[in-house]
């Protein structure tokens, strides 16, 4: 059973949303839910409209499981901030579903490609361990892992391997990119963002890959071409 003040805290993160009787009586048949406060200071502005979609939900639920068949409505808000609801026929519910599905399906197929990948990524003879990499520098392993972590080395997680380092980002003089925070700083906190970039070829960068126009010397070019990336401009 909760403390007293284990109840305290959690009301302070969520609200009662309740569902009373048409006589508005809070009877033992009513129905809480809690939910955030956000969520209930928006709730509170469109009781009417909230009323129709509980009523809807509960329709289609009882439709569903009478005839055995899928059945579903949708909710739609123009831009004055006012919402229409609409039933689906069987045929319509059924495509949603299946939509959906296949969604997933799609989404489930491409985070194992990308997982293949990245294992095909880390398994190149480029890619160092934070040992490796920290014999190359001169430094520690621990140093290695610190200069990871303010973005000043790039290091891509693996999910047995660990991380791993690209072997290009050092020069001969065992010099890192200098460029890397800031195109952490523009382009998110995803180093494999960050790798994508630099091993990409880029238009505005005239075909050459980021890694490559740094090798060069185009460090401001490099990063304006990040920074378009970052905003989803063609690069």
């Amino acid at each position: 059973m909760a403390s007293k003040s284990e109840t305290r805290t959690r009301s302070a993160r969520t609200g009662q949303f309740v569902l009373e009787t048409r006589s508005g009586a809070k009877t033992a048949a009513s129905l809480a839910v809690a939910v955030s406060p956000a969520v209930l200071n928006g709730l509170r502005a469109h009781k009417s409209t909230v009323k129709k979609v509980v009523e809807g939900l509960n329709k289609i639920y009882h439709e569903a499981r009478q005839s055995g068949r899928t059945a579903g409505f949708i909710i739609t808000v123009d831009a004055d901030g006012e919402p229409a609801i609409s039933a689906l026929d069987q045929n319509q519910a059924g495509e949603a579903v299946e939509t959906e599905a296949e969604r997933e399906q799609a989404f489930a197929e491409a985070r194992a490609r990308g997982r293949i990948r990245a294992a095909e990524i880390l398994s190149r003879d480029d890619m160092l361990s934070a040992d490796q990499m920290a014999e190359r520098l001169g430094i520690s392993r621990v140093t290695v892992n610190a200069r990871r972590q303010r973005n000043e080395l790039l290091g891509l997680d693996g999910a047995k391997r660990g991380f791993r380092f690209p072997a290009w980002q050092v020069d001969d003089d065992g010099r890192a990119l200098a460029a890397l925070p800031a195109l952490f700083e523009r382009l998110g906190q995803s180093p494999w963002g960050v790798y994508r970039f630099l091993t990409q070829r880029h238009n505005v960068l005239d075909g050459a890959t980021g890694r490559e126009a740094l090798k060069r010397g185009r460090m401001d070019e490099v990063l304006d071409a990040a920074q378009s990336v970052a905003r989803g401009d063609f690069s």
